[in-house]
This record gives structure tokens, sequence and C-alpha cells, in this order.
């Protein structure tokens, strides 16, 4: 029974290589192939970030006879990583997946159901630690030198960190689902989320700093973590070579996985059929007023993404951290003035690029902003719905396009314009600022869009797939990312010979050329794949 659900788990991860939406058709080789290339691009740019700061911290640690330390605080990355990285993904697939209802109505002991639950997401969790660990022991071995067995248990302590991290991940994504069920769902995931977000970046920003601390601390530092956090200091002898203190870190582990796991399996039948009570009212029909057809589907759009805390929390991000920008822009302007005039003392005069500066930093914000990427996946079995209105197949494109538009063009144009004045750029450096942003705010809808009908996944088993896994959001995510990084190269190439503000108005044309043809896309091809779905 187990391994019947685990195959069904597995298969439904794995979707995205095996089927193609409700036609089962596979996919070919080639697709397969550039889906490999780009989970191993973003696998890759990650572990170098990782190889570059375990870099600089595995020389000074050996050297200072603290290598027990250094392998203490790469578990603690992993662990951290891991756990930010999984905890929504776990919160989703334990207790908001769309099969719940149907295995539970089954005669299948809960407990058969949350473990084949949880093997996939170990997976995950592997995925995440080894991003982050690998290159901590790979760094290790180029400073200290190779050895075997070392790397072994280092391994080995690797997977007891993906078991513990399994573990925090399920106890979080339980206290969330409880949260949900008792409050506004999508308010309280934004809370959670930016919350999460908040320590975690806060403790990223000073991670140099402390560990310089723990370095030039020495001894007392070291006391100081055998008494509170024994289970690191395990975990770094463990990688040393010390199989007793690995044992111990083990143990820790899968004491700590087993009693979650206990906790869960007793909550799980309660916990996934939960739903929110409350008073009934009335219908009051005195308030319903007429409108067109495309501001009923807008309408609909709305409610759905504010009513899903899974889309508001992934989809709307990019929105959040623009506005957080802006704040933290006009909050710290003396500060930045000040590093301005430094670079410029020292030859670099960021002025005079502000502008393409201000471009390029909202252009990574919009890649977070792919509001129309998931929303003809998210349809899912009630496309039906839509597909019975007397509402024409274009229509219902534009108008799913137009909530795109609404979410994410006047925040960004309106950061674009607040930035801009405020660091003193003149009045053509402004209106770019406000007007190439606004272009890749319509770039990213259409493309999205594009994306979302050729990759349109109906048959999902949550709304994590298709806000997250999908292969539209990988696409337009990752290609607007791509994009702004092609702008800033781009410029740094043809400095000599434009300035920063007739490049910007040679890419503002390019990109009004793609929004058009793309457009252009979806009026014709679009519409004939809405169709055909």
């Amino acid at each position: 029974m187990t391994r019947a659900l685990l195959s069904v788990r597995f298969r439904a991860m794995l979707a995205a290589f095996t089927a193609q939406a409700r036609q089962k058709k596979k996919k070919s080789k080639g697709m397969m192939v550039l889906f490999g290339v780009l989970y191993v691009y973003v696998a890759v740019v990650i572990a170098g970030v990782m190889c570059m700061m375990f870099g600089n911290l595995a020389g000074p640690y050996h050297q200072a006879g603290l290598d027990w330390l250094y392998f203490a605080m790469a578990g603690l990355m992993g662990l951290a990583f891991s756990v930010f990285g999984g905890v929504f993904m776990t919160q989703n697939q334990l207790y908001d997946a769309k099969d719940n209802d149907l295995l539970l109505s089954m005669p299948i002991p809960p407990r058969y159901i949350l473990m084949s639950r949880m093997v996939p997401l170990l997976g995950l969790d592997l995925v995440f630690c080894g991003i982050v660990m690998v290159p901590a022991f790979v760094m290790y071995a180029i400073a200290a030198g190779f050895n075997g067995v070392n790397l072994l248990l280092q391994l080995v302590g690797m997977l007891g960190v993906c078991f513990l991290s399994q573990a925090i991940c399920c106890l979080l994504g339980w206290g969330l689902h409880w949260l949900l069920c008792r409050v506004n769902k999508s308010l309280a995931s934004v809370i959670y989320m930016i919350a999460f977000l908040g320590i975690y970046f806060s403790l990223y920003s000073r991670a140099g700093s402390i560990m310089n601390a723990m370095a030039l601390g020495g001894e007392s530092i070291g006391n100081a973590l055998k008494s509170w956090v024994w289970p690191l200091y395990a975990l770094g002898m463990g990688s040393m070579g010390s199989i007793i203190y690995l044992a111990a870190f083990l143990v820790i582990c899968a004491v700590c996985f087993g009693a979650v796991y206990w906790l869960l399996s007793k909550t799980f039948l309660r916990a996934a059929t939960f739903r929110r009570s409350g008073k009934r009212r009335a219908l009051d029909m005195s308030g319903v007023k007429t409108g067109s057809a495309a501001q009923a589907i807008v309408g609909k759009e709305w409610r759905h993404f504010l009513g899903s805390p899974v889309y508001l929390t992934n989809v709307g991000l990019g929105v959040i951290m623009t506005f957080a920008l802006t704040v933290a822009g006009v909050l710290f302007r003396g500060k930045l003035m000040a590093v301005m005039e430094e670079m410029t003392r020292q030859g670099l005069d960021i002025r005079a690029y502000l502008p393409l500066v201000i471009c390029v930093l909202l252009g990574f914000l919009v890649s977070m902003m792919f509001f129309s990427a998931p929303s003809v996946s998210l349809e899912g079995k009630n496309l039906w719905i839509l597909r019975s209105m007397p509402v024409s197949s274009r229509e219902i494109l534009a108008a799913k396009l137009r909530f795109h538009l609404l979410l994410s063009t006047p925040v960004t144009v309106l950061a674009g314009l607040v930035l801009a004045v405020t660091y003193g750029c003149d009045v053509l450096g402004t209106l770019l600022c406000a007007l190439v942003p606004g272009l890749l705010t319509v770039l990213s809808g259409v493309l999205g869009m594009v994306c979302g009908l050729k990759w349109a996944k109906l048959d999902w088993i949550n709304e994590a797939y298709p806000c997250k896994q999908g292969m539209a959001v990988f696409l337009t995510m990752f290609g607007m990312m791509g994009l702004s990084m092609v702008i800033g190269v781009g410029f740094a190439l043809v400095s000599g010979w434009v300035s920063a503000e007739l490049f910007l108005i040679l890419c503002a044309l390019v990109l009004a050329g793609v929004c058009w043809g793309l457009h252009r896309v979806i009026v014709n091809w679009g519409v004939k794949q809405w169709e055909a779905l």
C-alpha cells in the first residue's frame, strides 16, 4: 500500500517530465533535456554562490583549528535553506492536496498517507541541503586536503540534517495549517511569509559578522555551542571523523523526525478534514451590480488571488518586495547617497547610470510578478465554467492579461518614479525609470500568458504546482530575470559609445516591439490553444 501511494506521489511530482496536461502525451526528448538544463542551471548558480562564501571561510577556520565549527555552520545554513525552501510546500502537500478527501475515504490508515507525502518532501530537503552543504564539503577539501572517510561521514551527516529539516518543516506546516483554518488564509500566509523572510534575511545579512565573531571567539564560543546547541557540535565533530558524535547526531535527528511523525499521524485525519466554521449570512442581492463580462472575469481572478494563500504568497511576492524596495530607498537615501559619492571619488560615477540601475533592479523584481503564467493552469477542472460562458476566448484571455497588468504595472511604475525623484534623476531619466519597468511588466504578462497556454496543466493535485513548479512559471520568471541581466551586461559592453538614457530608449523600443508581437501571438495562436484545452 505504501509503495502504491509513493508511486502516485512521485509520478505527480515528476509529471512535468512525463506527461503534458490532460492529453497525457509524452514530451519530446528535447523538451526533457531543456527542463534538465534549466533546473541544473539554477542549482549551479546557487551552488556557485555557496562555493564563493565557503571558500572564504574554509581556510581561516582550518588554520584556527575550528574545523568542527565550519561544518556546524554548514549544517546550520543547509538546515535554514531547506526549511525556508520547503515549509510552504510541506503545508500544501500534507494538508491542501486535492486528493486528500479521496484517499481518506478509502480504507487506508492516515499514517500511510502521511508517510507517502513526507518521503518525497525528504527528497526535496535533500536537494536543498545538498546545494548548500556539498559546496562546503568541496571547498573544505580544497583548503584542508581530501579525506574519503571524512567525506563519507559528512554526507551521512547531511542526511541527518535533511531529516531534522523535514521535522521542522512539518511542525511549521502543521502550525501554519491550523492558523490558516481559523483566520483569513491569504492574509495569514502573507504575514507568515513576510515575517519568515524578514527573520531569514536579517540573519543572512549578519552571517558574515556572526561567523567572524565565532572564529575570533575561539574556545569560549565553542564551549557555548557545546552547552546550548550540542547537536551542531556533534555534527561538526562527526564530520571530522568521530563516529560516536555522528551517531549521536543521527539519533537526535531520528528521534525528532519520529516524534513529529507520530504527532502528525495522530492529528492528520482531523487536520486534513478540518473546515472553517462561521455564522451564515443571509444572501443580500441589493448590493449586486451588473457589469461587463471582462469585469466579471477580472473580479473572479481577484477573488481567486486573494482567496488562495499559495497563489498570493508565491506569485505576489514581487509586489511586496517592490513596495519594500521603494520604502527602503526613501528611508535610507542619506546612506545610499554617501555610498554613491564614495564610488564617484573612486572613479565610478554611479549617478550617470542611476536610471539604468533603477530599471535593472525593478526588472529583477518584475520577474517575481508572473500572475498571467499560472492563470490558465489554475482553472483546473473548473475550466468548463469559463468555456460555457457566453464570452469569446479572446475576451477571456484579455481579461486575464488585464488582471496581471492591474497588479504589477501601477506599483512598478510608481516605484520607478519615486526612486528616480528621490535620487535626483533628470526629467528624461525619471520618465525612463517609469517607462522601461512598465514595459517589463507588460512583457512579463504577455510572455507568461503565452507560456501558460503552451504548458497548461489542468490535472494538478494542489495549486502549488501551477504557482511554483510549472514550466510556464519557470520560463517566465527566469526569462525576465535573464532579460534584466542582459540589459545590465549589454549596457556595460556599449557604455563607451552610448549614454544610459539612449540605451534605455533603445531598450524601450525593443520591449514595445516584443510586447506587441507576443500580444499578436495571444490574439491568434493563443485563442486557438485556449479552445483546444
